[in-house]
């Protein structure tokens, strides 16, 4: 478990340490439930970069990584096609992590 650190001004302190940890929990809940929608679009729009370069090629970026094409496009491709993937894996285990913390 990891701990955080809250900085707050000094004549706040009072208000914050009467406060029990449930306040935190949620607090953690709204802002997944507010970080969900703007993930889910970016995720949406990057697999559907993805998507143009499966059709370009007609093959998935694994398949493509194992045969790119000896020429300066197929490199550049490769290189923002890896990018995009790499992205939208990272994006597909931050929605897990939302929805794991919106319970």
């Amino acid at each position: 478990m990891a701990e955080v650190t809250i900085k707050i001004p000094e004549d706040m302190k009072d208000i914050i340490s009467e406060t029990s940890e449930t306040i935190y929990v949620e607090a953690l809940k709204e802002v997944a439930r507010k970080r969900m929608p703007h993930t889910q679009r970016r995720l949406k729009e990057l697999k559907g970069k993805v998507a143009v370069y499966e059709r370009k090629y007609g093959k998935s970026h694994e398949e493509f990584s194992q045969s790119v094409p000896d020429t300066m496009k197929g490199h550049d491709d490769w290189i923002e096609w890896s990018y995009l993937v790499k992205v939208t894996n990272e994006l597909s285990a931050k929605i897990e992590k939302l929805k794991l913390l919106m319970g």
